[in-house]
């Protein structure tokens, strides 16, 4: 299909990830009083770092490039708690401030990836009219 590419799909799995990170940072910052509860963090990168640096080893056949998009599709996304200690009695381990600060990182990741798909996709459509509108 046209538009599927290495690029696209990193771009797509990225901006899942955000996404999740996104609604993990709310769910910590709705519960930063509630007894006992435990942060949740969110990690991809590291996965699609190690999928993008094994597909960029050799040169890719049609199909072996179809198996990468479909693995950097299929690569994980991990949520995990944090169960690192708390500095309240209650047990509950959520930095309100930290967690504010790494929300607004996270929009800013995120309106980045939808404007890179966004130019992405122009791109695509100003090749395929050959530069007309």
């Amino acid at each position: 299909m046209i538009g599927d590419s290495l690029t696209s799909a990193m771009i797509k799995k990225a901006l899942d990830g955000t996404w999740q990170r996104q609604k993990a940072i709310s769910g910590n910052i709705a519960n930063h009083e509630t007894p006992g509860y435990k942060a949740v963090k969110v990690n991809f990168e590291q996965t699609l770092k190690q999928e993008f640096k094994r597909l960029q080893a050799a040169p890719l056949s049609r199909q072996e490039l179809s198996r990468g998009i479909t693995s950097i599709q299929n690569s994980g996304i991990r949520l995990s708690q944090d169960h690192s200690g708390s500095e309240r009695a209650d047990g509950n381990n959520v930095n309100i401030e930290a967690e504010n600060i790494e929300m607004a990182k996270t929009q800013i990741q995120y309106q980045f990836l939808t404007r890179t798909m966004t130019d992405f996709y122009a791109r695509l459509r100003y090749a395929i009219s050959e530069g007309r509108r």
